[in-house]
């Protein structure tokens, strides 16, 4: 084959190859003068990765030595452990209320008062009742003394032969009907009476009282009181029997109500504190204690019930309020901690590199990760750290090695970097410190 059918022969190639890859080749031909473009005006310094025995970028920050504690945060509502309705036992229109939303009520206090025309003749009607019935009794016992008289002189007479027996027997009858009227007289009356009771115990009625249980357990410091939650009827209303007037609550001491998780379900147990604390008060902690944990978690949620009491003795919190409660589980004093992403996770443990100032070195210390708590973490163990820590491209450091903190001077390609002044050497530095800042977290 001779030179010229050979030179055909690779052209055909090449324009059949440029046939098959043309975007391809175009593709690599502009991103090969864009670079080449780049690298004669200054725009871009290659960064160099430092040898292993140079200074290495990063950011100290320090250890902090304090208390560090196992929290658990929870958030429930607050809720009234005595929490009634008032109703009214009659029926009628209500003719005066005498308490209102958020008054304070003591045991036995009147809180309204019904129309009692109907009650007051009901409970009349039963007292001339009971006279009535007071006035048969008494003739009925007038009556059984006549035929008691009667019957013992016919039997006088009877015995003298003057009376027929006939006649004595009529007596007995005469004073056996006696007894029995008197006993009907004295049924009436006792009915008469219970009747009269029942008037006078439904004209009570009327007057609605706010009653609960004497010497019940949640009893306040200062007192056994209720308040008025809600008031639910107006005056001149109309209301049947069992008709709800008032809501009633007892707000001192508060319930809280919370879910706790499956996890820490085990930690809970009653008589544990907590720190609560509401919107309405920023800033102000109440301490709650723990009066019941549920014996069961639900099987949807995987939660269980659990009940704390907080003290209300200025009456601040309210039922009904939002409530962030805090646990604490455990406490450790006088330890060490870091920011999580401080450790640096190395062979079969956790590392953190402490700084030395002096000769610009780090020195590698290895420590067991204990409590966590807002973002800290502690370092068990750790008696005491002497300077500052690296926070930030430890994962780059070795025991020994050298640093430089970020913003000094960081390594470039001599060769790479264009020469020039004026604007052209504040633009190829602004290049530079671009570059830098990303491989120097990279």
């Amino acid at each position: 084959m001779t030179d010229n059918q050979k030179s055909e022969q690779g052209l055909a190639k090449f324009l059949g190859f440029w046939a098959r890859h043309r975007k391809l080749t175009v593709i690599a031909v502009i991103l090969a003068g864009l670079t080449v473009f780049r690298l004669v005006n200054g725009q871009a310094a290659p960064f160099v990765k430092p040898p292993s025995n140079e200074p290495v970028y990063v950011e100290l920050g320090s250890a902090t030595y304090g208390t560090m504690r196992e929290l658990s945060r929870y958030y429930g509502s607050m809720s009234a452990p005595n929490r009634f309705f008032l109703s009214t036992k009659a029926a009628g229109e209500i003719k005066s209320l005498l308490v209102d939303i958020g008054d304070r009520l003591e045991n036995g206090q009147i809180v309204a008062v019904l129309d009692d025309n109907e009650y007051v003749l009901a409970r009349d009607r039963a007292a001339m009742n009971v006279r009535l019935a007071q006035a048969q009794l008494t003739e009925a016992r007038a009556n059984l003394e006549l035929a008691e008289s009667d019957m013992r002189r016919q039997s006088s007479l009877t015995q003298k032969s003057i009376v027929t027996q006939s006649d004595f027997e009529t007596a007995q009858n005469k004073h056996l009907q006696a007894q029995a009227r008197l006993e009907v007289a004295e049924s009436q009356l006792q009915s008469a009476s219970n009747q009269l009771d029942d008037a006078e115990l439904r004209l009570s009625y009327t007057r609605v009282t706010a009653n609960w249980p004497q010497g019940a357990k949640d009893v306040s410091p200062d007192g056994d009181y209720r308040y008025v939650g809600s008031r639910l009827v107006a005056e001149g209303q109309l209301v049947t029997a069992n008709t709800p007037l008032f809501e009633l609550v007892s707000i001192d001491p508060l319930l809280v109500e919370v879910n706790v998780i499956e996890k820490d379900y085990p930690k809970f147990y009653p008589g544990m504190e907590a720190s609560l604390s509401t919107e309405a008060f920023p800033g102000q902690t109440f301490t709650a204690k723990v009066l019941r944990v549920a014996p069961v978690l639900s099987s949807d949620s995987r939660q269980a019930r659990l009940e704390l009491e907080v003290a209300n003795p200025d009456l601040k919190l309210k039922p009904g309020m939002y409530a962030d409660v805090v646990f604490v589980f455990n406490e450790h004093s006088g330890v060490w901690s870091v920011g999580e992403d401080v450790p640096f996770r190395r062979h079969d443990g956790y590392v953190v590199f402490v700084a030395d100032s002096k000769s610009q070195t780090v020195t590698e210390v290895p420590v067991t990760l204990g409590l966590v708590e807002d973002g800290q973490v502690e370092l068990v163990g750790l008696e005491k750290v002497d300077g500052s820590v690296v926070v930030l491209g430890q994962h780059l450091l070795q025991n020994g090695q050298g640093y430089r903190q970020a913003g000094e001077s960081e390594y470039f390609d001599p060769k790479a970097a264009p020469s020039g002044s004026g604007e052209g050497s504040r633009s190829s530095l602004e290049s530079k410190d671009s570059g830098q800042a990303g491989g120097g977290q990279s």
